[in-house]
Order: C-alpha cells, then structure tokens, then sequence
C-alpha cells in the first residue's frame, strides 16, 4: 500500500467524518473485484486477507473508525445480486458506447486498447454508488468521470438527490513527469511498508525542480521515457485539481501529506513552518535548500509511518497478516497453476440436462409476431426429440439481456408480457413440439450463481478488443447496453453446456458472432 492510500485515505478519512459531520463513511472492500480480476490467483479468502490487511494499516495510521463502515463487496453483491446487478443493466442502457469510453480512464487505457471487459468497470463502479446509497463520493480526481457519470444517470433515471462528488488530489510519482505513482515501479512512492532507509534513499533521489523552466526542461526527458514505458497510461491531464506547472513531488507530499492534518507543522534548514506557501516560497527563493526541504520531508514521514511498523512489529494479528501478504505476493510470482474456467453451470444447477439443444427465443418487443414463434419452432426442432446430444431441448428466454438492450423501454412487466404471450403462441401452433421443453428465463439462470455467471462475463470481454464485440455494424453512438449483452450471449452459451445451440435474426446476431 502505497502512502496515498495509507496515510493520506486516513487523513481525509477523518476530515470527512469530523464531530459535526454526522456522517459515516462507507469503505466498499472490493475484494469481489480483485477476484474477477483474478488477483492473488483468484482466491477469495487470500483476498480477504489482505482486505484485513489494509485495515489494520489505516488504523495503524490514525484513521478514527468511529463512524467508519466496512462491506465488502462479494458478500453484499452476492447476497443481493437481485437488486445489484438489475442497477447495473439499467445504467448501461441509459449511455451509448462513446461516453463509457471517457471512463475508462480509471482503467488507464486510451480508447484504442480496450477490451470488452473494460468497459464493465465503470458501469459497475457507477452502479456501487447506488447500491450503496451514497450521498457523497469521495475518491481520487482520476475517477471524477465515472463519478460524473453517476449524476447523469441520475438524470437519466429521474432520480431527484444526486450524489455529490468530493476529489482529492493525485499524488506526483517521485520521479521526473510521473504524473501520478505508479504501481509497478516501487520508487515512484513512499509505501507504509518502507524502512526508514527505504525513506530516505527514495526521498533523497526524488525528482524536486526550484524553477519551472527546470521542471518543463527535465521534465520533458523524463515524460517522454515514462510515455515509451506506459504508452497505455490514459487521461494524465486529469490527474490534478489545480494547474501546477513546477509539478515538485517533494513539495507535493509536504502540502498534500504532511501539512494535511489539523494543527500540523514542517521543519525544514532549522525553522518550523504552519503554512505551505511560506515553505514552497522558501525553497524557490534559495532560503531552504533541496537538502533540508528533503531532509525535513524524510523525518516528517518517518514520522507518520513509525507508528505502522510498530503496530505491525508489536501486534500479533497485524504481524501475522503481513506475514501472509508477504507470502502471497511471493506465491504470486510462480507460474500460475491450470485452472478451472470460472462460469455458470446449469447442469451442476440441475437447471438443464448435459448435451441439450437450445434455442435462443428472439428479443422481446411490443408487436410480436406469429412469423417469430414459427420461426423459433423451427430452431427447436433442429434437436430432434430428445435434443442435439440426448439432453432434451431448452427455450433460453434472455430476459435480462432485452433489459439491457432496451427492448420494450426495458420495462419489465412489458418484457413478461411478451414471453407470455409469445410461450403461449408456441404450444398454440405445436403443442407437440413443445412438449417436454424446458424454458429457462436468463435471469433465473444467472441468480442460481451470480458471482461465477458475471466472472465469466468479465473474462469472455477480456478475451476480445471492444471494437471486435462491436463488430462492422456498431457505432459509438449505440448504446453500450449492446456490448454487455453480447458478451451474456457467451456466458449464456458457457453456462448451458449446449450440444447444439440455434438463434434467428430476432435476437442479436452480433451476439452469435462473437459466440
């Protein structure tokens, strides 16, 4: 954990819950996403320890819990995944493809580069701040587009109390024209872990210019180097709230870090500071030298960091979870072992029998046809009797992809309605054909196993670049609900174990292509 995410959520943690605020601050452990992001190999209770991990730090750094919450996102999401994942759907068919793109900044990608999955992020970031009922989102300006996005939608959806969005500021990488820390380069940052010698040697070699010309000149090298190294790296326009030209790292961390807190000072060549003007002042005039502004800096984050290593070197519980982060991140770098594709599995469900045949009913709209049902007929019959594989023949009615897609202005009475109807049109036209047909509503299917369905979503959309889900017949302008929908399609298909699977041009063939 870098200090940004120590010592600085911890500052801003307490401003935010100050007596008067009445206000409880809601830390969302997004150990759920880390496992669909397959990190500590994908398992979740290594996962959770480090989530215990990062608390104890926070508390070892001052953070006051009193009116500070902690839900972690695979037991709340997983236990309402009927609530979450509908929020999720709704969001995504409210905006088109174009201004999801200008997200993915939190994803640190530029347009071009992204996978499918990526574009899942933001949608569900969106979709956190109203399953949580978040009044406030407070989170760094890298992710004020995603947050903006929530007001939107907001509009979109005719919800009168927006959320108010508070952003903190991003810290400088300690190297020249590092915008912003980075985490694969483990001197770009003070983290809590480091020794007081870690401090020092880091602080000591830290980029730190007197003048402006001199940032813009050494500066320029050094972006450039960092842009070959991290071409992908997107939206560092973004990364601050202010202009700042002299871009010093070492006065960033003294203003942003050191002087955050209430009541706090800075000594630096022998005098002691209140006011970071006076000392950014000082340092450009020559009356503190880059020495002592460093050598001050370095004793006041010994300082804060002193009492980490020592809750960590004294206390039996933070002690043996740091132990256990240590040894997972060495585990880490082994090779990964073979695993099990995480997905739904219908047959394990007992939803329907191995080697089915299904067909894909077409997407719902408010004039069905009798051409729809013949046609559907038709594709079941392709199965035979008893299916493609001898496991019967299923009807898949993807009910939560029309939402996404806005069929039928994704109203969900309409979208029962047309099934109704259209189920009753089938056993009208051949009853026989219809007898023994198992019909599955996708939105049954994917809550028998929310968590592996929508794993499975995620890894499908990191299979394939965007524009290749989106194929020749999308534009930017459509709506991003398409996207998600076609990557359903896959998981659907992934979760039925299908010998033999037929879908008509009243769903969407994009969906099959990319199946």
């Amino acid at each position: 954990m870098h200090i940004a995410q120590g010592v600085f959520k911890a500052v801003n943690v307490n401003k935010c819950t100050l007596s008067g605020t009445n206000s409880t601050f809601v830390f969302w452990v997004a150990d759920w996403f880390a496992l669909m992001n397959d990190k500590m190999g994908g398992d979740l209770e290594k996962i959770k320890i480090v989530g215990r991990y990062l608390i104890e730090v926070w508390k070892a750094a001052g953070m006051d819990l009193t009116n500070v919450e902690f839900k972690w996102a695979s037991e709340e999401i997983t236990t309402n995944a009927d609530k979450y994942w509908p929020t999720m759907l709704d969001v995504a068919r409210r905006f088109n493809v174009t201004r999801i793109k200008k997200c993915c900044q939190i994803m640190g990608r530029l347009e071009g580069s992204l996978t499918a999955a990526q574009v899942l992020y933001p949608l569900m970031q969106c979709t956190d701040v109203f399953f949580l009922r978040a009044d406030i989102c407070q989170l760094g300006v890298d992710q004020r587009k995603v947050n903006m996005l929530a007001r939107e939608y907001c509009d979109a959806a005719r919800i009168k109390n927006k959320p108010i969005i508070l952003s903190h500021h991003m810290l400088y990488g300690l190297k020249a024209g590092q915008e912003k820390m980075s985490k694969s380069d483990p001197d770009s940052a003070i983290f809590m872990e480091d020794t007081r010698e870690d401090v020092e040697r880091k602080i000591m070699a830290a980029y730190c210019p007197s003048m402006e010309a001199e940032a813009e000149e050494e500066g320029g090298g050094a972006t450039a180097a960092a842009a070959a190294a991290d071409a992908d790296d997107a939206g560092k326009e973004s990364m601050q709230l202010k202009e700042d030209k002299l871009k010093n790292p070492c006065l960033d961390y003294i203003s942003n870090i050191i002087l955050s807190p209430a009541g706090a000072t800075f000594t630096a060549g022998g005098t002691t500071y209140t006011d970071f003007d006076e000392i950014k002042s000082a340092f450009l005039s020559g009356g503190i030298s880059e020495e002592e502004l460093k050598r001050g800096l370095i004793d006041e984050l010994n300082k804060l960091l002193e009492p980490v290593r020592t809750h960590f070197a004294e206390d039996e519980n933070a002690r043996t979870l740091l132990e256990q982060v240590r040894r997972f991140k060495r585990e880490s770098s082994a090779p990964p072992a073979d695993k099990e594709v995480r997905r739904l599995n219908l047959v394990k469900e007992g939803i329907v029998r191995p080697g089915c045949h299904v067909a894909f009913a077409p997407q719902p709209s408010a004039k069905p046809t009798l051409q729809e049902a013949a046609d559907t007929l038709t594709r079941l019959k392709l199965g035979g009797g008893g299916g493609g594989g001898g496991g019967g023949r299923v009807l898949f009615l993807s009910d939560w992809s029309a939402r996404v897609c806005g069929c039928c202005d994704a109203d969900v009475k309409a979208i029962a309605a047309y099934y109704s109807v259209f189920l009753a049109s089938l056993r009208a036209l051949d009853p026989a054909a219809m007898d023994g047909v198992a019909v599955v509503y996708q939105s049954e299917a994917i809550l028998a196993d929310p968590s592996n369905y929508w794993i499975s979503v995620i890894n499908v959309g990191r299979r394939f670049s965007l524009d290749e889900v989106m194929g020749t017949e999308m534009k930017d302008s459509d709506g991003v609900g398409i996207v998600i929908s076609r990557l359903m399609r896959v998981a659907d298909v992934m979760g039925l174990e299908a010998a033999s699977v037929a879908a008509g041009p009243g769903g969407d063939p994009g969906a099959n292509v990319v199946s």
